[in-house]
């Protein structure tokens, strides 16, 4: 029968069925054997004697050696220049036989020294020799630098005006020559001889006033004609230049150093 009315066998598609999917297994081949590996045995080192295991030691005594030299020679640093290099002579201060330093005076620009004692029979006042000829320090050795004056001794700090004194009493020619007779006014209130500890105007006045244009001969002459002790005077000068570096003006930078 034909028609709408047939009956049509439609065939449905079954539906796929799902194949299970294959777990993954945690299982890793393990590595094949290799067989058994046989460790090199030691070769033993053929043995020597005395003589050459005392070569070997002492070549590498030499190497640490010549290393530690070559460590000492660049921690070696060259020594700074000072002032005290232009120094050729100075006045003792001070010699300390426990630390074997000598401090000194030196006579060109009245600076402090420290140096390396050689003798310690070295007195206060003693002139030596502090130049560059190696030879003749018979007294001293290297320069270890400025001394400070808060650093000297208590007998250091009152032997230093006494010693300044000897060295213008002896250079007294040039000290005359070089301020006591030519002296002036340093501006329209203050007169040179100010300069000098216990000097006033009135006194300076004076001082000029006797000097006169013949001037004085010696330091003898001007104590006894002014009532002064010059030397002492201009030793206590030079020692307060010392103690001040900003003292102005200065005396030693205008006096020193003494000519021959």
């Amino acid at each position: 029968m034909s028609g709408f009315s047939r009956d049509r066998k439609i065939k449905v598609p079954k539906k796929m069925e799902k194949t299970p999917a294959v777990s993954q297994s945690n299982y890793l081949p393990s590595r094949p054997a290799e067989g058994r590996v046989e460790v090199p045995k030691k070769v033993p080192k053929p043995p020597q004697s005395r003589q050459q295991n005392n070569q070997q030691r002492r070549r590498g005594n030499n190497r640490r050696n010549t290393g530690s030299r070559g460590n000492n020679q660049r921690q070696q640093k060259p020594r700074r220049p000072t002032p005290l290099d232009d120094e050729v002579w100075a006045r003792v201060i001070e010699n300390d036989s426990k630390t074997n330093v000598i401090v000194a005076l030196g006579e060109s620009k009245m600076m402090l020294g420290r140096y390396a004692g050689k003798n310690p029979a070295t007195a206060v006042g003693e002139r030596i020799y502090v130049g560059v000829d190696s030879n003749k320090r018979t007294e001293i050795g290297d320069i270890l630098g400025m001394a400070k004056m808060d650093r000297l001794s208590g007998s250091a700090i009152s032997d230093l005006p006494l010693v300044t004194q000897m060295f213008v009493e002896e250079n007294q020619a040039h000290f005359i020559k070089a301020f006591f007779n030519i002296a002036g006014p340093l501006s329209l209130k203050q007169h040179a001889f100010e300069l000098l500890p216990g000097i006033g105007k009135k006194k300076a006045l004076q001082m000029v006033e006797i000097r006169g244009s013949s001037g004085f001969s010696s330091l003898e002459q001007l104590n006894e004609s002014c009532a002064i002790d010059a030397a002492e005077l201009l030793a206590k000068r030079f020692v307060a230049e010392i103690e001040d570096k900003n003292l102005q003006p200065r005396l030693s930078e205008l006096l020193l150093p003494v000519s021959a």
